[in-house]
């Protein structure tokens, strides 16, 4: 089992409750939630496990930064969608923990979301575009959830790494990211099979709307 593939459908049967609250679809990802923070989730780490045997073993020891904090902000957009209150209370702090613990471990202090770790340490010192952008969202979201500032700062910190490190202000779009000596990874594609506008796009969309809710205002007119 792959938790990058749990997690996007968990994601997609988020997105389709909330214009078709089938009862079926709704026990499907009621389930799939239970899972993710039952079975993929490491409690004592607050780590996702990346992949997972047919009977939940563990099959990898390292972790993805990128997909925990995307997890912890996608995490209460399932539990919202579930429209229980119960179910959003007790996950509430199941996200601000897994976002603090990318905070300390997964940050550079440059702003910047390394790929990969272990409990070794940092195992892919690079920071690619799509770790950036869930960061943006997932610190946000930690504010929003905490109202501990500090989630607000890193928030700031991360899109101002994006903003300077990650956004090709020549050519448009974002480059694929930075290698561990910080050097444009000039050699991977803007777009292709496996990159494209999801991460980045989505990013600035939730950004907008958060803002827009911390402010209380509602968002302008298309």
């Amino acid at each position: 089992k792959s938790q990058n593939t749990m997690l996007h459908i968990m994601e997609a049967y988020t997105n389709l409750y909330r214009v078709w609250p089938d009862d079926l679809l709704r026990r499907r990802l009621s389930e799939l939630v239970d899972r993710m923070v039952t079975r993929v989730l490491d409690p004592r780490t607050m780590h996702l496990r990346l992949q997972l045997a047919t009977d939940w073993a563990p099959l990898s020891r390292e972790f993805s930064y990128g997909h925990d904090i995307e997890f912890s902000w996608l995490l209460r957009e399932a539990a919202e969608a579930l429209g229980d209150p119960a179910l959003v209370a007790r996950l509430r702090p199941v996200s601000v923990a897994i976002a603090k613990v990318a905070q300390v471990e997964g940050l550079d202090r440059d702003g910047g979301m390394f790929n990969t770790g272990s409990p070794d340490g940092i195992k892919d010192g690079s920071k690619d575009w799509w770790p950036q952008a869930e960061s943006v969202v997932g610190f946000l979201n930690a504010y929003q959830l905490s109202g501990d500032s500090a989630y607000l700062q890193t928030a700031l910190r991360s899109w101002d790494f994006v903003e300077r490190r990650i956004v090709d202000r020549e050519n448009g779009e974002w480059f694929w990211g930075r290698d561990a000596k910080g050097r444009v990874k000039s050699k991977m594609p803007k777009a292709g099979v496996w990159k494209c506008p999801y991460h980045n796009s989505r990013a600035c969309l939730e950004v907008i709307a958060r803002v827009h809710a911390l402010l209380d205002e509602e968002p302008a007119a298309k």
